[in-house]
C-alpha cells in the first residue's frame, strides 16, 4: 500500500532479498573457507551500491515525468531502449523460473527429512499432488498472507544456528582460504542479493521517499549480518563437510530432544514458506507473458487461457527440477550469475547512460572501469561454475 513507513520498507527489503539462499550460506564457507566472510561483505556492499544506482535512476526519470513513476523495466527502456527492456524481461523470467526450481528441490529435500521413513519418490509425488490445487489461484492476496511469516522463519533458522553453536561441539576441518571454491561461493552469495527489480515500487510506496536510501543501506547491513550468522555459525558447526542445505546438517546432527524439536520447527516453517512461494513464482511468470501480450494487443488473457498456462508452467518447473535434482548448488549459482546481470551490471550501465551528462569526468571514468572489471568478473565466475558443473556431471554419469 502507498504511504509505507521506513520500518515497513525495511522489513519489505529484508523479505525481498533474504530467502532460500540463507539455507546455503554455510556451504559457501565450506567451499571457500573463512575467505567467504570478507567476500560476503564486499558483495553485499556492492549490491547496496548498485541498488542505490537504481534509485538514483528512478529519481532522474521521475523528475523528467512526475506523472509516470518508472518501473525497473521502464528505467531499462529509457537507458538502453528495446535492448534494455528485453534484457530485463528475459533476466526476470530466468530468475523466477530458476528460483522456482530451487524452491521445489528444497521443499522435497526438507519433507524427506521430516518423513525419513517415506521413500523420496513418494515424497515428490505427495508434494506435487499437494501443490496442484494452487494452480487455481489467480492473485497474490492469499499467498502473500500465508507467507507473511517469512521473516519469522528466517529468524528461527538463525536462532537455531546460534543455539547450536553455543551448545554443540564445533567441527575442526576449517581452512582460512580454499581458492577452488571461491567462484561457486560468490555465485551463491549473489543469488542471495538478487531483488533489485523490486526497489522502484518500494521507493514509490514510501510515505517519505527521502528515507528510502538510508533505509536500504540499513537493510543491506542487516542482511549481511544475517547471512554472516548463518554462514559462520554453520561453518563452525559442520566445517568443510557442510551440505548444500543447512537443514540437512541440522537434521543429521540433532541429538537432544530439544534440538530435534527446533530442527523440526525450522524444516516445517521454511518448507511452508517455500511452498507458498512456488505458486507466486508461477503467477509472476504468467503475468510477465500476459503483460507482453497486453502491450501488443491491448487485451489480457481470459481465465480459459491463463489457467492452462499456469498448469504448464507449474508442470514444466517440476519436470526440470526432477531432472536436475542432484545439482542444487549449480542451480542456485545460476541465479547468482543472473543476479550479476540484473542487479549489478545493468544498474551500473543504466546509471552511467542516464547521468553521463551530469557526472564529472573522474566519476564517470571510475564507474566505467568498475563496470568493465565487473563484466570481466562475471565472465570468469560463469566459466568457472560451468567447468565445475561439467566436472561433477561427468563424475556422476
Amino acid at each position: 500500500p502507498a504511504g509505507t513507513t521506513a520500518l515497513s520498507t525495511f522489513f519489505n527489503l529484508i523479505n525481498n532479498y533474504v530467502g532460500m539462499v540463507l539455507l546455503s550460506m554455510h556451504f559457501t564457507f565450506a567451499r571457500s573457507g573463512w575467505l567467504a566472510l570478507p567476500v560476503l561483505f564486499g558483495l553485499t556492499a556492492f549490491g547496496a551500491f548498485t541498488g542505490d544506482c537504481i534509485i538514483l535512476c528512478y529519481q532522474t526519470l521521475e523528475a523528467r515525468n512526475p506523472t509516470r513513476p518508472p518501473s525497473y523495466a521502464e528505467i531499462a527502456t529509457q537507458a538502453l531502449g528495446g535492448c534494455g527492456k528485453w534484457l530485463t524481461i528475459v533476466s526476470s523470467l530466468i530468475e523466477v523460473f530458476v528460483a522456482n526450481i530451487c524452491m521445489l528441490i528444497i521443499i522435497w529435500q526438507n519433507v524427506a527429512l521430516l518423513l525419513p521413513s517415506v521413500s523420496y519418490s513418494w515424497v515428490i509425488i505427495g508434494c506435487v499432488a499437494a501443490s496442484f490445487p494452487t494452480n487455481w489461484l489467480r492473485d497474490f492476496s492469499l499467498l502473500s498472507m500465508l507467507s507473511s511469516f517469512a521473516l519469522l522463519s528466517i529468524m528461527l533458522i538463525l536462532a537455531v544456528v546460534v543455539y547450536d553453536v553455543a551448545a554443540d561441539e564445533h567441527a575442526t576441518d576449517r581452512t582460512l582460504v580454499e581458492p577452488s571454491g571461491l567462484f561457486m561461493s560468490s555465485s551463491i552469495m549473489l543469488a542471495g542479493l538478487t531483488g533489485h527489480v523490486g526497489l522502484p515500487p518500494m521507493y514509490s510506496e514510501m510515505k517519505d521517499p527521502s528515507l528510502f536510501r538510508p533505509t536500504m543501506y540499513a537493510a543491506f547491513l542487516v542482511m549481511f549480518l544475517m547471512y554472516a550468522v548463518a554462514g559462520v555459525g554453520g561453518y563452525l558447526l559442520y566445517g568443510a563437510e557442510g551440505h548444500v542445505l543447512i537443514t540437512e546438517d541440522m537434521a543429521a546432527a540433532g541429538t537432544s530432544i530439544f534440538s530435534k524439536v527446533l530442527t523440526t520447527l525450522v524444516l516445517g516453517s521454511i518448507t511452508f514458506k517455500l511452498f507458498c512461494g512456488v505458486p507466486m513464482g508461477v503467477l509472476i511468470l504468467v503475468e510477465i507473458v500476459q503483460d507482453l501480450y497486453q502491450e501488443r494487443t491491448g487485451t489480457t488473457f481470459s481465465e480459459a487461457v491463463a489457467f492452462p498456462m499456469r498448469v504448464a508452467t507449474w508442470a514444466g518447473t517440476i519436470v526440470v527440477a526432477i531432472g536436475i535434482l542432484p545439482y542444487l548448488e549449480y542451480v542456485t549459482a545460476l541465479i547468482g550469475i543472473n543476479s550479476l546481470l540484473i542487479s549489478v551490471l545493468l544498474p551500473l550501465i543504466f546509471f552511467l547512460v542516464l547521468h553521463r551528462k551530469t557526472l564529472g569526468g573522474v566519476t564517470f571514468g571510475g564507474l566505467s572501469v568498475l563496470l568493465v572489471l565487473t563484466f570481466i568478473a562475471t565472465v570468469i565466475i560463469s566459466i568457472a561454475d560451468v567447468q565445475d558443473f561439467l566436472a561433477k556431471f561427468a563424475g556422476t554419469r
